[in-house]
């Protein structure tokens, strides 16, 4: 289970629904190393201040502007969701190369470019397949919340 603290910042209503807008600051895993001022990786990730994501919840009774909430991702959820936003695009760009190659005689840059709109293909079959999968109003939500 991935869990990750996140701060009610306001409680709106949207297209008829009572939503409470959280945001969450995603940290570099460099600032827990004990090797991050040696570190290439570590300076760069210094350079670059974390960054702070919101996305809306629906409204739960109890939930107050400035709180604290928990939230939960199960490790299933998180490897499913995972596997289709990366893997599939990746299939479709290496597929096609492979195909293409095989099927046709075309230079690289043909090559190249036929792939990247097969990844782009990609990219838009995983949105549908997402949307299906995971619907954005759905009775119960990958992230489940915690609070006082």
């Amino acid at each position: 289970m991935i869990t990750e603290t996140g701060k009610i910042i306001a409680i709106e209503e949207v297209q008829g629904e009572i939503v409470a807008r959280v945001e969450c600051i995603s940290k570099s895993a460099c600032s827990s190393c004990n090797n991050n001022t040696s570190c290439g990786v570590g300076v760069v990730s210094k350079a670059f201040s974390d960054k702070s994501h919101s996305f809306e919840l629906p409204y739960k009774e109890g939930m107050k502007v400035d709180t604290f909430i928990e939230l939960n991702i199960s490790n299933g959820d998180l490897i499913k969701s995972a596997t289709l936003i990366y893997l599939l695009p990746l299939v479709f760009f290496i597929g096609s190369a492979l195909l293409i190659k095989s099927t046709f005689m075309v230079n690289e840059g043909i090559l190249i470019a036929l792939s990247a709109v097969s990844a782009a293909l990609g990219f838009a079959i995983t949105r549908l397949i997402a949307n299906k999968l995971f619907p954005h109003k759905q009775s119960k939500p990958l992230i489940k919340t915690k609070y006082d």
